[in-house]
C-alpha cells in the first residue's frame, strides 16, 4: 500500500509518521508536515506565575514526552518528510505534488483543513483520523470536552474517510480509550493516541478486510470550537477528577457504553 500522510509536527504527530513509516507493507511516499518550528521536546518546568492553563498545557507536553520520546529518538525515518507552513497542503504546487505520487491511500492527522480541490481529486482516497466519536461529539477538543461533560463514553477516536464536512465522512472504525483507576487527562489521551495507531496501521495493512458499516444512532452530537478550551472548563476537568470522575464511570461503564454504539472492524480484534 504506497500513501501519502499529512500531518503536524508535535511529538504524538511525529510518532504517528514514524510508526507507519516502518510498516513492512506501508510504503510512505511522501510525509508532508505543517510546522513553524519543531516544537520543544524537552520537559517544560513550571513557575510561580504559571495559571491552570499554563499548567494544563506544559502537562500535556510532558505526559507526551514520557509516552513519545523514545520512539521518537529511536525509530528510523522512513517517511520522506518535508515541512510546509500550517495551510499549505492547499496550495496548487501542493497539489499537483501529491497528484504526481499518485498513492493509494492519503491518511491525515492533526492538519489543517483540507479544503475541496484535494478532497475531490482523492474522493474516498483520504482517511482520516479524528480524536474523538462522531457522531456524538464534533469539532475542535472533542475529548477533552468528553472529559469535562464527564461522558467518558465519548472519548475515543474515529477513522473516517474524508468528506467536505467537519467530522461527518463515512466511518470506518472507531474505539473508546482504555481507562484505568488514578489516570489523568494526559495519560488518558496519550495512551488513546497509541492504541490509535495500532489500529490506523492495521487497518491500512489490511485495507482489502474492511467492511462498510453504519452507526443508525439517533444521538444528536454536540459541536465545540478552540474557544470552548478556557480556563472555566479546565476548572471543572481537574474537579471532575479530583473528585474520582475516572472510578464513578469505570463502576457504571458497561451499562453506559451499551447505549452509545461505534462502528467497529471485527477483524482488529482478531488481528491483537
Amino acid at each position: 500500500m504506497n500513501i501519502v500522510i499529512i500531518t503536524s509536527d508535535s511529538l504524538r504527530h511525529r510518532y504517528f509518521k514514524l510508526r507507519f513509516g516502518v510498516s513492512s507493507s506501508i510504503k510512505v511516499l511522501r510525509t508532508y508536515v505543517e510546522t513553524t518550528s519543531l516544537e520543544e521536546v524537552n520537559y517544560y518546568k513550571y513557575n510561580s506565575s504559571d495559571d491552570l492553563s499554563d499548567i494544563h498545557y506544559k502537562t500535556r507536553h510532558n505526559t507526551e514526552r514520557d509516552f513519545f520520546l523514545d520512539s521518537i529518538t529511536y525509530i528510523p525515518d522512513k517517511t520522506n518528510s518535508i515541512y510546509i507552513k500550517k495551510g499549505a497542503i492547499n496550495e496548487d504546487r501542493i497539489i499537483k505534488d501529491i497528484e504526481s505520487l499518485r498513492p493509494d491511500l492519503i491518511i491525515t492527522y492533526g492538519c489543517s483543513i483540507i479544503k475541496p480541490k484535494l478532497i475531490k481529486l482523492f474522493k474516498n482516497k483520504i482517511i482520516n483520523v479524528h480524536l474523538g466519536i462522531s457522531p456524538y461529539y464534533f469539532g475542535s477538543g472533542t475529548n477533552y470536552h468528553a472529559l469535562v461533560n464527564q461522558e467518558f463514553q465519548f472519548f475515543g477516536y474515529t477513522i473516517m474517510y474524508m468528506d467536505e464536512g467537519i467530522d461527518t465522512g463515512k466511518i470506518i472504525h472507531q474505539s473508546r480509550a482504555d481507562l484505568f483507576p488514578f489516570d489523568n487527562p494526559h495519560q488518558i489521551g496519550n495512551r488513546l493516541i497509541r492504541k490509535m495507531v495500532n489500529d490506523f496501521i492495521r487497518l491500512i495493512e489490511n485495507f482489502e478486510l474492511i467492511q462498510e458499516k453504519i452507526n443508525n444512532t439517533s444521538y444528536k452530537g454536540k459541536t465545540y470550537r478552540r474557544r470552548d478550551a478556557n480556563l472555566d472548563t479546565m476548572k471543572r476537568l481537574y474537579s471532575n477528577f479530583d473528585n474520582g470522575a475516572v472510578i464513578n464511570y469505570l463502576n457504571k461503564r458497561v451499562q453506559i457504553e451499551s447505549s452509545y454504539p461505534l462502528v467497529t472492524q471485527d477483524f482488529l480484534s482478531e488481528l491483537a
